[in-house]
């Protein structure tokens, strides 16, 4: 190979040997592949990796879904359960008119086990999102057994009756108990439903207290 040849390629390609034509031609070739390797193999691998990436995506999302609705009759025996209990709950709950007979239900059973009611007040209704609390304010006085007693018929009322904010105290002079609490049962709110007016201490309750005292 000499360096003349070389040079007279681009000039004169007629005057150089079949051997330097045959390594132009190669040098040629390999440029072309390189430079469609690199402009659109590489793009079109990337664009492959791409595919197949969304694919696998596609294919975990299935299986997903499959999974899920194989599973379907579960969930729907699960809310149907669900739905059962919430109804063994409401059933519970009393109703706007049985408030009223409730209280009085709760005040007869402190009067019945013997407790000195020294204060026993219905407060306000406080709504929340589908219920609404109906707080009492009770000081029972009495043995300790008479209070567990009235604690324990509270808990077997047929609706839900919950005590908070118990403060339980010794008397010095008499000996007994002075019970502070707050009682709370719960109605259903359905659509529409309002809270009550402020509520007024039960009359029957006062009275009975005071015979109580007597």
């Amino acid at each position: 190979m000499k360096l003349h040849e070389l040079n007279n390629l681009a000039d004169d390609p007629g005057s150089v040997s079949w051997s330097i034509k045959a390594l132009a031609l190669g040098v040629i070739m390999i440029v072309i592949l390189v430079l469609g390797y690199q402009l659109v193999i590489v793009d079109e691998l990337e664009a492959l990796a791409n595919v197949e990436s969304k694919e696998q995506q596609l294919r975990t999302d299935l299986e997903t879904k499959q999974k899920r609705a194989s599973q379907l009759p579960q969930y729907q025996a699960q809310m149907e359960e669900m739905q059962r209990s919430f109804s063994v709950l409401l059933r519970q709950l009393p109703s706007d008119t049985e408030i009223p007979g409730l209280i009085l239900d709760i005040s007869e059973k402190g009067l019945s086990n013997g407790l000195e009611l020294e204060l026993f007040e219905p407060q306000n209704e406080v709504q929340m999102e589908f219920y609404a609390e109906k707080p009492i304010k009770i000081i029972a006085k009495g043995s300790y057994r008479e209070l567990a007693t009235f604690v324990s018929d509270i808990s077997g009322l047929s609706r839900i009756v919950t005590i908070n904010n118990i403060d339980l105290k010794p008397e010095e002079q008499s000996g007994r108990l002075r019970l502070e609490a707050t009682l709370k049962t719960y109605r259903y709110l359905e659509d529409g439903a309002e809270g009550d007016t402020p509520a007024k201490p039960n009359n029957k309750v006062a009275s009975s207290t005071k015979g109580n005292k007597g």
